[in-house]
């Protein structure tokens, strides 16, 4: 059973509420009783008068009874009111595409009436405003100059941060284009307000020539021809003809002439160029204009293709022509990364550092040596993949120390099947492969024992016939930077013509291979300053940049500061301090106009300059200037779907008088509850200590004590 007593103080509510029985309280008054009686029927010959005397027994009982009241442990229940006036949520359209018609909207005097508007709406709402393009912020500055536009983020935005409110209407003043998020009328769908819009921009439709996109790949290497698509749109062009053209630097690389039918022609046009020039390069795709377009922005796009002069250098070194050899050979040309070179062993000249692979077949063999050729090796830190057979010298071999020992038991070779090691973990392997696998022809391995080194891992065993054995038919091995790996069989040839012959394709063995090289090849950065980036951004999104310094024993660490200056094309400096993280550093240094950048950062440490560098390319962002007629019919559908209404820019009075006489808009009361211990009232306190310092001053003003 539990006690409260209610009271009531305007929009206040009281409840003391106590877990014991109401009747506790009779304890509590029966104390001070007690203790009042006791002590002044004590002290009953002080002299007191009899009114003095009650007087003293009132306060002494009043203060006792609140304490054992209080040691009751009540709590205080407040119920506070509050009135809340419905919100009235004004999101504004900041994108370039509401003044890429120069006589669509008089922006000062939009302006001027959104602010007159807003002011009349702060009579009977709570007015907040927004602006919208790129994100959904809250903002008063209207510039019109944001390069996407995401409608969605708007209703998104209002429920991140208006969940459970008294929203009374939202008033969004867009032209209905967007290019970002999902449809602005599924967004607004089911929303517990009404959206009235207002429609900006023009609907005539004009004539306009734009390169709608430009379809390539981000990076091609030096040499290749390289194809791309570029999609040009006419509007309103109907008997018009123009000039599409890419070029690079000023100078011309293709051109062809289009001509243009009805009132909206696409045409894709395929063009092919060739990779002369290493680097980030930059293109324009441009269309010449034709007469009176209601925009020129749109017709120039610029793209950038990454050329790398870095494919993958792989020599393949065999004891004597070999079908393997060939059949590796059309595989890594397969993949446009990898450039191969073949060479009998007694032919080759060539600078061993100039390879990022060695495959070795069958070496060394007899009358084979290939011992100075490895000290090159090991002094490059050259990776190697071998490949034994029926010349290869089993002893030689040993001597290389490639993670693999082989005993020969004979002079004999085994059809060896090949059985992926489930417990390799490397590099995955791709399904088609895996599945392929089993069904491969068998090589022919030499009859042996095989000793594996510790960390030599193996990728496939040997089966014969129904008996995978822990025999490696394919492992790799690593002693420090040195990466090696042995395929204990000759006749891969086989598995070629296999693939080719249950798939249609020699994709399976292909990847296989190109799987094999990438391990192989791909070095590890071993510098002790890195700096990582990406390498191509558009002009709205951040630069940053990401920063590792490592100690001798490659230990991280980030107590010294380190610098960084980025460069634009016209030799303009941008100096910056990165930031520390728990272990390395971190630079946001904001967005950049379109162009190339180089960069470099520096730090010194132990004594030691460390300097890392690269460049990145900003791309402009032109999808504002993609489609310039404004869509009113899908404001007109948000608003009717919520309850709203589509009103124009001048018809400001117009929305303000129906905003202002709907009914079903109105404040909302909302009651909220708290509870505390009555102890921590300071009022009480002060109570009992007045009550005591009073009846203290009077019996010392009595002449007692």
């Amino acid at each position: 059973m539990s006690f409260f007593l209610v009271l009531g103080m305007g929009g206040l509510g009281f409840n003391v509420l106590l877990d014991y029985p109401a009747w506790f309280l009779l304890f509590c008054l029966l104390a001070g009783a007690a203790y009042a009686a006791l002590l002044y029927h004590r002290n009953a010959r002080d002299g007191f008068s009899p009114l003095q005397t009650k007087a003293f027994a009132v306060f002494r009982f009043l203060s006792v009874s609140l304490l054992c009241f209080l040691l009751l442990g009540p709590m205080v229940e407040r119920v506070i009111r509050q009135v809340e006036d419905p919100l009235l949520i004004f999101a504004q359209d900041n994108s370039g595409s509401i003044v890429i018609h120069a006589d669509a909207l008089d922006v000062s005097a939009y302006l001027e009436g959104r602010d007159s508007f807003l002011d009349a709406m702060e009579r009977r709402y709570q007015v907040r405003s927004y602006a919208f393009g790129e994100e959904f912020r809250a903002s008063d500055s209207i510039a019109f100059g944001e390069k996407m536009t995401d409608i969605s983020e708007v209703f998104s935005g209002i429920d991140q941060h208006y969940s459970n409110r008294n929203i009374g209407a939202v008033v969004l003043a867009s032209d209905g284009l967007y290019n970002r998020g999902i449809n602005p009328l599924y967004a607004s769908a089911g929303k517990p307000y009404p959206v009235y819009t207002i429609a900006l921009g023009d609907t005539t439709p004009r004539h306009d020539l734009l390169i709608g996109r430009v379809n390539h790949n981000r990076i091609t290497f030096l040499g290749n021809d390289f194809p791309l698509e570029v999609v040009v749109e006419a509007r309103q062009g109907d008997g018009r003809s123009s000039r599409l053209t890419i070029s690079r630097g000023g100078e011309t690389l293709f051109a062809q002439t289009l001509d243009f039918s009805g009132d909206h022609d696409i045409q894709t046009i395929p063009v092919e160029l060739n990779a002369d020039v290493p680097g980030m390069q930059r293109y324009r795709a441009a269309i010449a204009p034709s007469g009176d377009e209601v925009s020129l922005a749109n017709n120039t796009m610029d793209f950038y293709i990454d050329v790398i002069d870095g494919r993958q250098q792989v020599l393949v070194l065999a004891h004597a022509p070999h079908p393997d050899v060939g059949a590796l050979r059309m595989a890594l040309e397969e993949n446009e990364n990898y450039e191969v070179t073949v060479s009998m062993l007694d032919a080759f000249e060539g600078n061993i550092e100039a390879f990022n692979l060695l495959i070795l077949h069958q070496l060394p063999g007899p009358g084979r040596s290939i011992q100075g050729l490895m000290e090159q090796v090991s002094a490059a830190e050259l990776s190697c993949l071998f490949i034994l057979g029926q010349q290869t010298d089993l002893a030689a071999f040993n001597q290389l120390r490639t993670g693999l020992a082989i005993s020969p038991r004979s002079d004999a070779f085994t059809e060896t099947l090949p059985a992926l090691d489930a417990g390799f973990s490397l590099f995955s392997v791709p399904e088609q492969t895996r599945s392929l696998l089993p069904s491969f022809p068998p090589l022919f391995s030499p009859f042996a024992r095989y000793t594996t080194a510790a960390g030599t891992q193996v990728m496939l065993n040997q089966r014969i016939g129904q008996v995978v054995s822990d025999q490696p038919l394919l492992a790799f091995s690593r002693a420090g930077a040195w990466k090696t790996g042995v395929i204990t069989g000759e006749g891969i040839w086989r598995w070629r013509l296999s693939a080719f012959a249950r798939t249609g394709s020699h994709d399976a063995f292909d990847e296989l291979i190109h799987r094999l090289a990438q391990y192989l090849s791909v070095r590890e950065d071993r510098s002790l300053f890195r700096v990582n980036m990406e390498a191509f951004l558009y002009e709205n999104e951040e630069v940053q940049l990401e920063a590792e310094l490592y100690s001798r024993t490659y230990e991280l660490v980030n107590e010294p500061e380190v610098s960084v200056v980025i460069v634009n094309e016209d030799g303009q400096s941008f100096p910056y301090q990165m930031s520390r993280t728990s272990k390395a550093y971190r630079l946001t240094a904001g967005t950049f106009q379109p162009g190339e950048y180089t960069y470099e950062a520096s730090t010194s440490f132990g004594g030691e300059r460390f300097t890392a560098g690269g460049r990145f390319t900003v791309s402009p962002l032109n999808l504002e200037e993609l489609r310039t007629i404004a869509d009113h019919n899908l404001l007109f559908r948000m608003a009717e779907q919520s309850g709203g209404v589509m009103f124009y820019p001048e018809q400001w009075q117009k929305l303000s008088d129906h905003l202002l006489d709907r009914e079903d808009v109105s404040p909302v009361m909302y009651a909220r509850k708290t509870f505390d211990e009555l102890v921590n009232m300071k009022i009480l306190f002060f109570v009992i200590l007045l009550l005591l310092t009073g009846e203290w001053f009077m019996r010392k003003r009595s002449g007692s004590y």
